[in-house]
């Protein structure tokens, strides 16, 4: 027998393989599907995904066979001969592999086939090969590995198994169809036998019928299209469509050749009802009615049948009710509108001309409204018919912009930038970047949209949407009217405080800054370093403003810019019941009567002449920006009445205001004329201030100062025109005008103020003369009263032309600066606070005097003063020759040798690069000449070098008749020439004066001569000589005739406290702001009975006392004048101021005037003198005499009368002796 020896059994069974495991030769393992024998010793790798790529060199195959891992599972190792099932085949893996995210064709083989239906085909579901899908009316089976590939496109991804029918409805023009889809088209079914999209089922190619039928429309419709099949409805019959491409507005009851319709069953005619809502009624028969329109009614005809009739409809008449709708046309009450909004925007659609009555109701609106061009809204009473505002978010916005458009038109429509939003621009900020919006359609704009602005759109970088509550209720167009309706509980106002904020410097009265805006005139300055008080009195553009206090604040500085409360120009506007629209340049006035607006802090009306700039004055489309109120009642609690602004008028009949933070303003030249108004409590009655920044205003300079001479020193009289000397300081003036009650204060041009260096102008107390009449007077002592800056009633203007002329009713404006005060030369700065209006103007053409611009210091001279007057100009003409040095010349030759002499002549000159004059004596040859060297002044004699140019100089003369017209400084680049015509033909010349060079560049003459003006308030600041003055026209305005003031300053209705006594007491002062040059003309009568007329006429009706403030004031028609004890005829009455110097009517009614009185005195002879001299010494000692005879038996008499009163009644005389004893101590 063969020998068997078990320990001769070699191999190991050690399981499955596991990681980091020592194995031996002849160790058996499981790994996988398959066994291996270990055929060399090693320890396993630490990874199972290694065995394949690190280990399998130490093993040999021993047993091999499969594993079922199931469904195949991403991320996953699998090893060799793993079965997995994906979709529906089992595959066996050849190449062991860690499957990835999706599965791929790769790392097996099939192992098992089959089926897997799926259901219906689907664009996101990844089909393998196997998978039955439904598409269409078909049964498709994938031969491949697939993804959004539909079977009946691709067919080599997938085979038709079975076919069928997939019913889908009504046949769509827009819907892809597939084989199989079956589909109602008309009144017959069709089956598609190919892929198609908007190919009619009549298309045998593509389709099949499968059914005839009919498909019932109901009634037949010009504008539907019918297809074969549809069967429709029309007048008594019904008709089936036949033609194959189907109908559109083809009448069946016309159609007698049948290409669209066959008649399907015919019916009587008369009695057919063919639309929806006719009636079928009895006549003679059955007879049909149509429907009838939108509103009307049915009623009974005169022949006794029914018809259909409008309803109160009288065109172009609107309603709205409380219980309409904005579904409804409006045009009766039964078919009314639910909102004033709608109506407005419906209206205006279709009319231009219309009424929309407003029944009684309150109306919550979706604000603003526009009212439609012409369109009048009438409520049915100012108790009963309440506008107020809805809750919630108003079409109104501010939109804040990255960069300003290129260009904003206030009015128009603007798109954001996709086209996805309308709106219509109502106002914007001064830099354009914060702009105003309507929205109109496609919504509230965000920041997410932007601004369409051409090839660029602009970023919105912040949007501002306005609650209901703090819009503007009513946009008026032109002709278009509110009445009896009361508006109520907008609010949002803000009085005016800190305006902004910016960093600047100034340099005597000049601002430098950045996002200056022109509302900043008015306010006020407060910084570090910034002097107390500084007011911003000009705006020059966007980075200049000018200030009224001179100083210098050189580092960049922060300063806060503060406005008055009753500014508001720069408050917070805020709820605005009624304004204009910027859409409708006004023709005729908006009309606003019989209504009321109540509020907190809400405003009556704006008018904004702003909002119209886009229709320019003198173009073909103005607007007059203009409204018109009566009857308009405002009760605004610490709110506004009526703000006019920007050159837009408004005039308010019996509109009356109570508790206003301000009850009337105008401002920016606006214009405000009110007839029978009031100001009934609140702070602040009526303010005027500015004026339009559209006008363009007249400029010219304070022409020259005032002399004040004492008249009794007076020799002689001056003559208007002649040139007045100083006997001491030698100054000059040329006397312009001669003013002032005792005709002592000459108004003069300043000519010179003396000897240079020293002169400083007419000097106090010296004797002045005129040079043309011989009058001499003495100047008053004070040199500030005997020369000074032009002040009073009277003013002396130049720069003014008489094309067109200046008239009345300007108001002019003094720029703040820095020039010749008069007295010793004293600079002021001439600041005034006010304007003044001009109620006189007189102006004389130009005489002649101009400008001769000059460069300074030439020909090695320096710059010097020179004085008014002088008449010693000395011409060196250029002719424009040169020629240059042909041989070196020292300082000391006289003969120089030049390339030509052509140009050069004896006497003239010949001028060095270095600026020598050179004198030319001779010629001695073509190429020399004979010159003395460094004449008159200029420059010294000096070495050339060959090549060295020299020009020409011609023969100099005095210009004759010449004078500088007016002292002149050093550094001045132009002095004024008093006939600058005698200058032509110096441009590019020399001249000589006193001992300096100066090089003519050019010549202007004066187009205007002198302007005298009156002013109806006098001036009490002094302007300096050549002080800037602006005359404007169309400044604000407030005219208010019969208006009354109830204790103006007590505030809104808390502080108000009616009907008890007020927490605040009323101030006067506010009844009236005026400022920077707004003007209030007014009648008025106040709570304590005073009458005023304006600020120069007052009648204190409680005590009947009356005063009057004016310059001068005519009493024509008054026949006579008593002073004195009117009442009981004591005193003269007066009738004549008597010029007749004889005084031989010996009248008690006449007056004579002072020239009366001296020629009078003139004609006595000494001894008449004397005697009336003693006479009147007589007189007034009897009369002292009498007086104190008079005084002591007063006395007795009054000691007499308190003795009898005590004896009379002890107990009751305490208080009388004390008065009396007072009375006689």
């Amino acid at each position: 027998m063969a020998e068997f020896r078990l320990g001769r059994l070699k191999f190991n069974w050690r399981g499955d393989w596991t990681v980091s495991t020592a194995f031996v030769i002849d160790d058996i393992i499981k790994y996988g599907a398959n066994t291996y024998v270990c055929k060399v010793n090693h320890t396993s790798s630490g990874n199972e995904n290694l065995f394949y790529s690190a280990d399998f060199s130490y093993w040999s195959l021993h047993t091999e066979g499969i594993v079922n891992k199931g469904d195949w599972v991403a991320n996953t190792w699998y090893k060799l001969n793993d079965i997995y099932k994906y979709g529906n085949t089992q595959y066996r893996v050849t190449t062991a592999h860690t499957s990835g995210a999706d599965f791929v064709d790769a790392n097996h083989v099939k192992y098992v086939e089959s089926f897997n239906f799926e259901d219906t085909w689907n664009t996101s579901t990844q089909y393998q090969e196997g998978d039955v899908v439904t598409y269409g009316g078909y049964t498709y089976v994938a031969k491949a590995l697939n993804l959004n590939k539909p079977p009946a496109y691709n067919d080599a991804l997938w085979d038709v198994i079975t076919t069928g029918f997939n019913v889908v409805g009504e046949w769509n023009n827009s819907t892809a169809y597939v084989p199989g889809d079956v589909v109602q088209y008309g009144g017959n079914t069709y089956v598609a036998t190919t892929n198609s999209t908007n190919i009619v089922p009549t298309t045998t190619a593509n389709w099949k019928l499968v059914s005839k039928g009919i498909n019932w429309r109901g009634n037949w419709d010009a504008s539907t299209t019918y297809q074969l099949g549809d069967t429709v409805k029309h007048l008594s019959n019904s008709y089936i469509g036949v033609a194959t491409a189907g109908s559109t507005g083809q009448d069946p009851s016309t159609d007698s050749n049948g290409d669209y319709w066959n008649q399907l069953v015919e019916g009587a005619a008369n009695n057919v009802m063919t639309t929806k809502g006719d009636m079928v009624f009895y006549n003679t028969g059955a007879a049909r009615l149509p429907i009838g329109t939108n509103g009307q009614a049915l009623v009974v005809s005169e022949t006794g049948v029914p018809q259909w009739e409008d309803n109160g409809v009288s065109h172009p008449v609107f309603y709205v009710t409380e219980e309409g709708n904005d579904n409804n046309d409006g045009s009766n009450i039964s078919r009314a509108f639910a909102s004033i909004k709608k109506a407005c925007r419906e209206v205006g659609l279709t009319t231009n001309r219309a009424s929309i009555y407003v029944k009684a109701g309150t109306y919550n609106e979706q604000l603003p409204i526009v009212v439609p061009e012409g369109v009048s809204i009438v409520g049915d009473n100012l108790r009963s018919t309440k506008i107020r505002p809805k809750s919630g978010l108003a079409h109104q916005q501010h939109l804040t912009l990255a960069t300003a458009p290129s260009s904003v038109s206030y009015g128009s429509s603007i798109f954001t930038g996709d086209g996805s939003k309308c709106a219509s621009i109502l106002d914007s900020s001064y830099d354009e970047k914060t702009i105003e919006i309507r929205c109109i359609s496609g919504g509230l704009w965000d920041t997410t949209d932007t601004w369409e602005d051409g090839a660029s759109d602009i970023a919105i970088t912040n949007v501002e949407t306005r609650p209901n509550e703090e819009a503007n209720m009513f946009l008026m167009s032109n002709a278009s009217m509110l009445k009896d309706l009361l508006m109520e509980n907008l609010t949002g106002f803000e009085p005016a405080g800190i305006v902004t904020t910016r960093t600047v410097t100034i340099a005597e009265t000049v601002m430098t800054g950045s996002d200056f805006f022109p509302d900043l005139v008015g306010t006020t300055v407060v910084g570090a370093g910034i002097s107390v008080g500084t007011k911003v009195s000009g705006f020059v553009n966007s980075t200049t403003v000018e200030v009224d206090k001179p100083q210098t604040v050189s580092s960049a500085t922060s300063v806060t810019f503060e406005a008055q409360d009753y500014d508001p120009n720069n408050a917070k506007i805020r709820g605005v019941f009624v304004a204009l629209n910027p859409e409708s340049r006004i023709i005729k006035s908006p009309y606003v009567s019989n209504c009321s607006a109540s509020s907190v802090k809400g405003i009556g009306a704006v008018v904004d002449g702003g909002v119209h700039r886009q229709f320019v004055d003198g173009s073909a489309t103005p607007s007059n920006k203009s409204i018109v109120f009566d009857s308009f009642t405002n009760i605004h609690d610490e709110g506004i009445g009526f703000w006019i602004t920007d050159g837009a008028v408004a005039e308010t009949v019996s509109c009356f205001t109570y508790y206003c933070h301000t009850s009337y303003a105008a401002t920016r030249g606006g214009r405000l004329r009110s007839l029978v108004g009031n100001s009934s409590w609140g702070k602040y009655g009526v303010v005027s201030s500015g004026f339009s920044p559209l006008e363009i205003p007249r400029e010219g300079q304070i022409e020259g100062l005032v002399l004040e001479f004492d008249p009794d020193t007076l020799s002689g009289n001056f003559q208007q025109g002649e040139r007045i000397r100083g006997g001491t300081s030698e100054a000059i003036g040329q006397l312009n005008s001669i003013q002032g009650a005792l005709q002592n204060n000459l108004y003069y041009s300043v000519i010179t103020e003396g000897a240079v260096g020293v002169g400083t102008g007419f000097a106090g107390g010296e004797v002045i003369t005129g040079q043309t009449s011989g009058a001499t007077a003495t100047l008053r002592a004070n040199g500030a009263t005997a020369n000074r800056g032009q002040n009073g009633f009277a003013l002396v203007l130049s720069g003014l032309g008489t094309n067109p002329p200046v008239t009345i009713n300007g108001s002019i404006e003094f720029e703040t600066g820095l020039g010749n005060g008069g007295f010793n030369g004293d600079n002021i700065t001439g600041a005034d606070p006010f304007t003044f209006v001009i109620s006189g103007v007189s102006q004389l053409g130009p005489t002649g005097k101009g400008n001769i611009i000059v460069d300074r210091g030439q020909l090695t001279t320096s710059g010097a003063a020179h004085t008014g007057g002088n008449t010693s100009i000395i011409k060196y003409p250029i002719p424009g020759d040169t020629t240059t040095f042909l041989t070196p010349a020292a300082p000391s030759e006289n003969v120089i040798q030049v390339g030509s002499i052509s140009g050069f002549t004896p006497g003239g000159y010949a001028l060095s690069p270095t600026g020598e004059l050179m004198k030319i004596n001779s010629f001695p040859t073509a190429n020399s000449m004979n010159v003395d060297r460094a004449q008159d002044g200029a420059a010294t004699a000096g070495s050339y070098s060959i090549g060295d140019s020299i020009v020409a100089v011609g023969t100099t003369s005095y210009i004759n008749t010449a004078e500088i017209n007016k002292d002149f400084t050093g550094v001045s680049t132009q002095f004024r020439a008093t006939i600058s015509q005698l200058f032509a033909g110096t441009e590019g010349s020399y001249l000589k004066i006193d001992d300096e060079f100066v090089k003519v560049t050019g010549i202007t003459t004066d187009t205007f001569g002198l302007t005298t003006i009156t002013l109806v308030e006098e001036k009490a600041a002094k302007a300096f000589d050549e002080q800037d003055i602006k005359i404007r026209y169309i400044y604000s305005q407030a005219r208010l005739t019969g208006h009354d003031f109830l204790q103006v300053g007590t505030g809104g209705t808390y502080t108000t406290n009616w009907p008890a006594a007020p927490i605040n007491q009323p101030v006067p002062s506010y009844e009236i702001t005026e400022e920077f040059p707004g003007r209030v003309f007014y009648v008025s009568t106040d709570n304590e009975g005073n009458f005023r007329v304006g600020k120069y006429f007052k009648v204190n009706q409680a005590t009947g006392s009356a005063t009057l403030n004016a310059s001068a004031f005519d009493l024509s028609g008054l026949t006579s004048l008593r002073l004195g004890s009117i009442g009981a005829q004591l005193g003269a009455q007066i009738n004549e101021f008597s010029t007749d110097g004889s005084m031989s009517q010996n009248s008690n009614e006449k007056v004579p005037t002072q020239a009366a009185v001296r020629t009078y005195v003139g004609t006595q002879d000494a001894a008449t003198l004397l005697a009336a001299q003693n006479a009147a010494q007589l007189g007034i000692a009897t009369a002292t005499q009498h007086a104190n005879a008079g005084v002591g038996t007063a006395i007795s008499h009054a000691n007499a009368g308190i003795g009898t009163l005590r004896t009379e009644n002890a107990t009751q005389i305490q208080a009388s002796e004390y008065f009396i004893s007072q009375c006689i101590g």
